[in-house]
């Protein structure tokens, strides 16, 4: 049954052809693939049309298979999928999700070098993945970091029979905006870092000391052929992060801009010390949380309106023009007027602007 081309959630059709550039640029045919993969061609390209997290993972398998690479002909020297199960066989029977990852890394690192991972460790709290991919001209590199940092979540996730809990993501790149609002990071349930020195993904300790419940080729085959939906984000209940995001949102509009941790926390009713340690747990911290939300908002005045940058110091709770420019300094690094300058010209900061303003904008 071919997907629906329109008036979907999901991943967008500009999205899909960027996923596709690979091939296409080894010659295959576009429309023939997405035909293959049981999705309407109209998609591709499409801004307007949209592919669910199912149709997704057909797709990926089928350019993977077309071109004998598991990195879709992004990169000068690929990886053929013989190799792939190789390294899986290198790591399934594993004992921890900490001893796969290590052994992972060491294999996939040998394999090419247009791919260097590696790992560092993060003060104690967790454990950094840092992904270097050094992609051909003429494809999307963010693109390809975001379909393999869904992969090895997705697949991390099933080697351990849970979900991961993430501390965090790096991306390098700048936050994606589709048409139709889809956010195609919230899937991780983690802060992410755009505009980051690096891509990394963040592991929890713990889950690092989890042992593997999957250990052959033959369950991995099974797990692809069951067309897993990797969109589907599992039913655990907001986080601690978007519980005391959302809180302080709601106090931001109410005109509280720097509501104390013990007002929150009695919100959500618990206790302020607990609080913190539970955002900890989640790789966020509350003081950051609140500024950062502030300053996302003052950014998004900033590119998605024409108010006077007083006005917008005013909006976000500033009663003096010059304490206004400092904190927007300490956040963002720069004036807001040299903000406004810098990026004014940037769609996808525009556009991202324009998103987050619809969503919080002040009464």
């Amino acid at each position: 049954m071919e997907e629906e081309p329109t008036g979907k959630m999901g991943l967008d059709g500009e999205a899909v052809r960027q996923l596709l550039q690979g091939a296409v640029l080894k010659g295959l045919d576009p429309h023939a693939l997405l035909r293959d993969a049981a999705i309407d061609p109209a998609v591709y390209g499409n801004a307007r049309a949209a592919i669910d997290g199912q149709a997704l993972v057909r797709l990926i398998r089928r350019i993977q298979f077309a071109l004998d690479d598991v990195y879709l002909g992004f990169f000068a020297q690929g990886c053929r999928l013989a190799l792939e199960a190789e390294r899986l066989l290198s790591f399934l029977h594993c004992a921890t999700l900490g001893e796969a990852l290590r052994v992972s890394i060491r294999f996939t690192d040998a394999m090419s070098a247009d791919v260097g991972p590696g790992i560092t460790e993060e003060h104690g709290s967790g454990l950094q993945h840092i992904c270097k991919y050094q992609t051909i001209p003429g494809v999307n590199r963010d693109i390809l970091v975001w379909i393999r940092f869904v992969w090895i979540y997705q697949f991390f996730s099933w080697l351990i029979g849970r979900p991961l809990v993430l501390r965090g993501l790096s991306i390098r790149g700048p936050r994606p905006i589709q048409e139709n609002g889809f956010d195609r990071f919230a899937l991780f349930r983690c802060p992410v870092q755009f505009d980051a020195p690096v891509d990394a993904l963040s592991y929890d300790w713990d889950d690092l000391a989890v042992r593997l419940v999957h250990s052959s080729i033959k369950e991995y085959d099974d797990y692809y052929a069951s067309e897993p939906d990797w969109f589907d984000i599992p039913d655990r209940g907001p986080t601690w992060r978007e519980r005391t995001q959302q809180v302080l949102i709601d106090f931001q509009r109410a005109g509280l801009w720097s509501a104390p941790v013990e007002v929150v926390a009695a919100r959500l009713r618990t206790r302020p010390r607990r609080l913190r340690q539970d955002l900890s747990l989640e790789g966020e911290c509350f003081q950051d949380m609140r500024t950062r939300l502030r300053g996302e908002l003052a950014a998004a005045y900033l590119l998605a309106s024409d108010l006077p940058i007083t006005e917008i110091g005013l909006t976000v709770g500033f009663s003096e023009p010059g304490s206004f420019s400092r904190h927007f300094y300490a956040w963002a690094g720069m004036t807001p007027s040299a903000y406004r300058t810098e990026y004014m010209a940037d769609a996808a900061k525009v556009g991202a602007a324009t998103v987050l303003l619809k969503d919080r904008r002040i009464a």
